[in-house]
């Protein structure tokens, strides 16, 4: 392989965004570490994403994992037409066992690609620990993962933009406008905000507390493009990253 081939193309394509990164394929390391470039766009900015790639070196090797359904499945796959000499993607599938995850689905391929890539990236993180893996995207997921690698299960909720969407929605009156974040809000906008942070916490916190009964020493890793908002409320310990399944389809990417 030439070096100007040695890379990866990692694509999450969730529900709102596509993110994509192109890293190095060195076996040593996370992902963070061999990051070349990384983006993203909304997903009906995806045909604009050729004009960019297009500037990039042709990768030897493509990984996607896809929640957004067949219509962006395939606007994904004429974007990657941009290198008319790439190999063919490998689309995430979750299988029983992969890089020392075990999957607990009845049937492992319902388990969401999104959600089977971010636990494989926490174990690679956190090495045989046991988590709590917390994702917040559109929706809000939170995964268990046993120290053995056996994903014991997990929950998923409206995230966070969901919740603030749904009052302005499902009311009459409710605005829909940014607020912030207040202790004891006097104002609407910041009464929504608030009360929603306060909910996505709230779930956290009391899972965490409830899996540290039977597991004390379990590591909340939070992660997701609305962790920002959330971290802050958090009132138990947890470890940030940047993009928990971009970590996980580069360590797919090395196993393959």
């Amino acid at each position: 392989m030439s070096s100007a081939r040695a890379c990866n193309l990692l694509i999450d394509v969730g529900n709102t965004f596509l993110k994509w990164g192109l890293f190095r394929t060195s076996v040593d390391g996370a992902a963070h570490e061999n990051r070349i470039e990384s983006g993203h766009a909304l997903l009906e900015e995806i045909t604009a994403l050729p004009a960019q790639f297009a500037k990039l070196p042709t990768p030897a090797s493509i990984v996607i994992s896809n929640v957004a359904g067949t219509r962006v499945r395939a606007t994904t796959i004429r974007m990657l037409e941009v290198w008319p000499d790439a190999p063919a993607p490998y689309w995430l599938v979750p299988q029983h066992v992969q890089c020392g995850v075990t999957n607990s689905y009845r049937n492992p391929a319902q388990l969401g690609s999104d959600r089977w890539a971010a636990l494989i990236g926490a174990r690679q993180l956190l090495g045989p620990r046991a988590a709590m893996v917390v994702v917040c995207g559109t929706a809000t997921t939170i995964d268990f993962l046993a120290a053995d690698g056996q994903f014991k299960g997990g929950m998923i909720m409206p995230g966070l933009g969901l919740m603030l969407r749904s009052l302005h929605e499902g009311t009459a009156a409710l605005p829909d406008q940014d607020g912030e974040f207040f202790a004891y809000p006097t104002q609407t906008v910041d009464a929504i905000t608030s009360g929603c942070q306060h909910a996505q916490a709230g779930a956290i916190e009391r899972l965490y507390a409830m899996e540290r009964r039977g597991t004390p020493d379990v590591v909340c890793v939070l992660s997701g493009g609305a962790a920002g908002a959330v971290a802050p409320r958090l009132s138990i310990p947890f470890e940030p990253h940047d993009n928990l399944v971009l970590e996980g389809l580069y360590r797919i990417s090395q196993s393959l």
